[in-house]
């Protein structure tokens, strides 16, 4: 019989994703830092690149990465060790924020959602299949591998400090917070789909009719991603409403039955981070005054300010989920005798 706690058993996919990240990244960090091939930023180099460490020479990248694999691996065993203590959960969280948010760019936003409606758009003859094969270069790759290593610490530092703060009786006001939160997560993203669906529809919002008509071919596109978002924003709602805790009568099998809180609580947190990364390196470029977006977006307001309040969407989503989590293991303690 399995006499190990649920609560171990949980964190055996992330520690595994972290350690295996550690093992490997330790190893190509040293490898990049003495000048080894592959290395999968810029190096101060001109090149396609936004991330923190396109300006910085391999050497230093490089170390910059392996000083960051040792800390998670040392978190990762820790993490076997037992649950982990408020201090090495912060550290997870702060590493793991460093990892999937503050580093990359917009490429893993533009992967995990670009991808799919590009692949629908290539199949209904839209665009061309060629366009797809440029979104799974190296450096896009490592950025997921990065995001699916910093998620995995953020999972392990959140459950610690919200398991904490159940136990404390902190989560007191998580479902008012978690309104607030959610209606900021479901609003941006309205906005950025109702100026994608107008260009669909012909109507040049919040940009000029001359810039509607340049990108004429590729509204498609901005349509899908604004579905994408409308999806989100309805699925977020869920974080404070009643079929977000009991699978609605609608869902086959599982009617009736208890939604799993880490199920929606790790989708948001996860869905946040490409958001927020995207929207920092849009924000960046903007105070920098580097281009954003096509050719002549820069004096078409529509064309850049949705994306200015992704930082926003994605923090906003991220506080909803941490909040629903909070207030779903706060009920759990409050029901046990």
């Amino acid at each position: 019989m399995n006499t190990s706690p649920p609560g171990n058993r949980r964190t055996i996919v992330p520690v595994l994703i972290i350690l295996v990240w550690s093992v490997c990244y330790l190893a190509l960090g040293l490898l990049w830092a003495f000048g080894g091939p592959g290395y999968p930023f810029d190096a101060g180099r001109a090149g396609a690149g936004s991330t923190l460490l396109d300006p910085l020479p391999a050497a230093v990248g490089g170390g910059v990465l392996e000083v960051t694999a040792l800390v998670a691996g040392v978190v990762a065993v820790l993490a076997v060790r037992g649950p982990l203590n408020r201090a090495p959960a912060v550290v997870a969280v702060v590493v793991g924020i460093g990892l999937a948010v503050l580093l990359p760019d917009v490429r893993i936003m533009m992967t995990a959602g670009y991808l799919p409606v590009m692949l629908v758009a290539a199949l209904a003859g839209l665009a061309e299949f060629s366009m797809i094969a440029t979104m799974l270069t190296w450096p896009s790759v490592n950025l997921l591998i990065l995001m699916a290593a910093g998620v995995s610490l953020m999972v392990l530092g959140t459950r610690a400090l919200v398991a904490g703060a159940g136990r404390s009786g902190g989560a007191v006001g998580a479902l008012r917070i978690g309104r607030y939160a959610t209606a900021i997560a479901v609003a941006v993203p309205v906005v950025y789909a109702v100026t994608r669906f107008g260009w669909l529809l012909g109507v040049p919002v919040g940009i000029s009719d001359r810039f509607l008509a340049y990108i004429a071919e590729i509204t498609p596109i901005g349509a899908g991603l604004g579905t994408l978002g409308l999806v989100g924003a309805v699925l977020t709602v869920g974080l404070v409403r009643p079929w977000g805790e009991i699978w609605p009568r609608w869902v086959p099998f599982l009617r009736g039955r208890p939604v799993p809180a880490w199920l929606p609580a790790y989708s948001a947190l996860a869905a946040s981070l490409p958001i927020t990364s995207a929207g920092l390196m849009y924000v960046r470029k903007k105070l920098t005054g580097e281009q954003v977006g096509p050719p002549g977006a820069d004096d078409e307001l529509g064309a850049w300010l949705p994306e200015m309040l992704w930082p926003l969407w994605g923090v906003a989503l991220a506080v909803a989920a941490l909040a629903y989590l909070s207030r779903r293991r706060h009920l759990v303690h409050a029901r046990r005798p």
